[in-house]
Formats: C-alpha cells, sequence, structure tokens
C-alpha cells in the first residue's frame, strides 16, 4: 500500500509542475495560443489522473485509492473553472469505463466527475487561489470519504483504510501546495530581481543598463537609421533645493509618463540614465523624424505645469539633443557623445530647445 501511495505522490508531484512552471508568464518559454491553456492544463490533468488510476492502491476489488482528486483541484489553481471541469470528466469516464461498468464504477465515476462541476462552478464565482484551495479540497475529500464509506461496508479494517486514504489525501496535497507556494515566491524573486536590474526603481523606464544593451543590438543587428534624443531637465536643482526631493522624485515620475505617451506612436524607447537625464531611442527615425519628435516631446513637456501632491503647478522644462544612426556615428559610444554635445549646446544657448549634432558642427564652422 505505502509503496503505491509513494508511486502515485511522485506521479502527482510530476503533474503539479508540469502544469505550473511552463504556464507563468516568468518561464523562460511560454505555450503559445494562452486562451487554450485551461483546457491544456485540464487535458494534462486528466491524463496524470488515468495514469494515477493505472498505479492506483486497490483496498477492494471494488475501490482504488489514488491522488485523483488532488489532481482536479490543483488543476483548478493552475487552470481556472475550466480545468477541473475538463479533468473531472476524462477522469470520472474513465473511471466508469475504462475499468469496467458495474454499480461501483458508475458511482465513484459520477462523483468525480460532480466533484469538478463543483469546483468549476464555485472557482467561476471565486477564483481559486493557493491560499483558498484547501477548502475546495476539503469538499471533495469529504465528498470522496462518503462515497468510500457508501461503497464499502464498514468494519474496523475498513475505517482504517478510509483513514489511511485521507491522511495519504491531506499529506499529498499540502505537500504539493507548499512546494508550489515556494515555486511561486521563487519566481517572483526572480522576476522582481530581473526587473531591478533592467529598470529604473523610480520612474520604471530602463535604467542605463539596459540602454546600452538596447543600443549595442540595435547598431549591431541593423543598417536602418535611427536617432538617438539625450534630454535633461533645466534647472533641476532649484527644483530640488525649493521644494525637496520628494517634489523632484513626483516631477521625474511625470516626466517619465510623458516621455513615454509622446514617443509611443514613434516606438520611442525611454530610459532613464541618471539623475535627470533621460534618453529616448526612435528606430527608423532619420535626422528629420528624429528632430521633429523631439519637438514634440519638449512641447509635451513644455506646455502643461506638472501638478504637484501638495498642490504646486511647476512649469517644468527640457533641453534635448539629437544625433542620428549612422550619419553621426555608427557606434553607441559616439553617437551617445554627440548627443550629449548637441544637449549641452542647448542648454548653453538658451535651454528649452533642441538641437542637433549638425547644428553645432555647423556653427562651429561658422564660428571659425
Amino acid at each position: 500500500m505505502f509503496l503505491g501511495m509513494a508511486i502515485n505522490f511522485c506521479i502527482l508531484f510530476t503533474f503539479s509542475f508540469l502544469s505550473y512552471w511552463p504556464f507563468q508568464n516568468r518561464a523562460r518559454f511560454h505555450i503559445p495560443f494562452p486562451a487554450l491553456h485551461p483546457y491544456l492544463i485540464g487535458l494534462i490533468g486528466g491524463v496524470t489522473g488515468l495514469i494515477l488510476m493505472e498505479t492506483a492502491v486497490s483496498i477492494t476489488d471494488k475501490v482504488m485509492v489514488d491522488a485523483r482528486l488532488v489532481v482536479i483541484v490543483l488543476s483548478g489553481i493552475f487552470g481556472g473553472p475550466i480545468a477541473p471541469l475538463v479533468s473531472g470528466l476524462i477522469i470520472g469516464g474513465a473511471r466508469i469505463f475504462i475499468t469496467g461498468v458495474t454499480s461501483s464504477s458508475i458511482i465513484a465515476g459520477t462523483g468525480t466527475i460532480i466533484g469538478g462541476l463543483v469546483i468549476s462552478v464555485f472557482t467561476m464565482k471565486k477564483r481559486m487561489t493557493f491560499r483558498n484551495a484547501r477548502f475546495y479540497f476539503y469538499y471533495f475529500l469529504i465528498q470522496t470519504v462518503i462515497i468510500l464509506a457508501y461503497l464499502m461496508d464498514f468494519s474496523w479494517t475498513v475505517a482504517a483504510q478510509i483513514f489511511y486514504f485521507i491522511a495519504f489525501s491531506f499529506l499529498s496535497f499540502f505537500t504539493v501546495l507548499f512546494i508550489l507556494r515556494e515555486l511561486k515566491i521563487h519566481f517572483t524573486k526572480v522576476s522582481l530581481a530581473e526587473k531591478l536590474a533592467e529598470t529604473d526603481f523610480l520612474t520604471g523606464l530602463y535604467n542605463n543598463r539596459m540602454f546600452q544593451k538596447v543600443t549595442e543590438s540595435i547598431t549591431k543587428n541593423t543598417d536602418a537609421p535611427f536617432s538617438l534624443l539625450l534630454l535633461d531637465i533645466d534647472h533641476f536643482k532649484r527644483v530640488n533645493d525649493t521644494y525637496g526631493h520628494p517634489i523632484g522624485d513626483e516631477v521625474l515620475r511625470e516626466l517619465a509618463s510623458r516621455l513615454r505617451r509622446a514617443s509611443h506612436s514613434y516606438e520611442g524607447i525611454v530610459s532613464r540614465n541618471g539623475g535627470e537625464e533621460f534618453s529616448v531611442i526612435l528606430p527608423n527615425a532619420a535626422k528629420e523624424t528624429g528632430m521633429e519628435v523631439a519637438e514634440i516631446i519638449r512641447s509635451a513637456v513644455d506646455s502643461v505645469p506638472f501638478k504637484t501632491s501638495n498642490g504646486l503647478d511647476l512649469s517644468i522644462t527640457i533641453s534635448i539633443g539629437v544625433s542620428t544612426f549612422p550619419d553621426n556615428g555608427d557606434e553607441i559610444q559616439k553617437l551617445f557623445n554627440q548627443s550629449d554635445i548637441a544637449l549641452y549646446h542647448a542648454k548653453n544657448t538658451g535651454r528649452n530647445k533642441v538641437v542637433h549634432i549638425d547644428e553645432t558642427e555647423k556653427t562651429a564652422r561658422e564660428s571659425v
């Protein structure tokens, strides 16, 4: 009996892992067609149930004990209301027809189908989670115990066998549930670590590390032109000194939001490179388009005051320097330097303006 239950648990654990990990958004690969995932999880649960039945522990000639009810409950966590219904139908139908149509198989199989249906109906109203899954498990376990007691002539031996079944079900369910919850925590921590490594904690934009990664990829994998915009908030130190750093942080977050909106239709890739310095990469944007979008961004910042949590309306302006690949450089470091030169030219010649690196070179030639 104990060997059979151990085999059942190993099969259950394998099902749980295969039904959870590949369908998580944080997994390294993703199964396509998300709308079909609940049906696929239900199918996996049904097939697992068939395997569990083949390795089931026979209590009597009429009654088999395995972890199939745990599979049906867990499928509700992974696949929502559809999965327990599908797995319940497969497992219950197999119990009726594959093992031989008898009164015992009909009662046991029908009970399995009803259990899957009830779980499906209730999860439509309240989604099953790791926290509340135990209540669905309790219901299904009680129903199954009642069916077992009905099918078996009561004796102390039968009572002991039912007790073994209850203990096995509890141990299997809560052990797997604990492992899956730990796995979820692990996924969450990994996802958070990856996000922190790639994004700026204050604005949610790409950080400088991710900026370097994206720009290097673009310069290596395409010959199409793109423009690099570097921008800086004019007199931002005054904001921090006058209103405090919390208000300065609000300005930075609002600026990030405006940069996203203003460059979205141009597929702009926005990063915070440090302090009050931001960048926008505009794929497939030659000089003219780059200057046009830069002006749209400058106007989006200048035209509407920044509202703060303490009721202030702050007038914020930015200066923008622009360079274009490959005319102004075929490596990201050179492009960045060119945009930086153009940015400081904009700040030194009045601020709240857009300057392309070509304009600074033209000015330098005219001054010679």
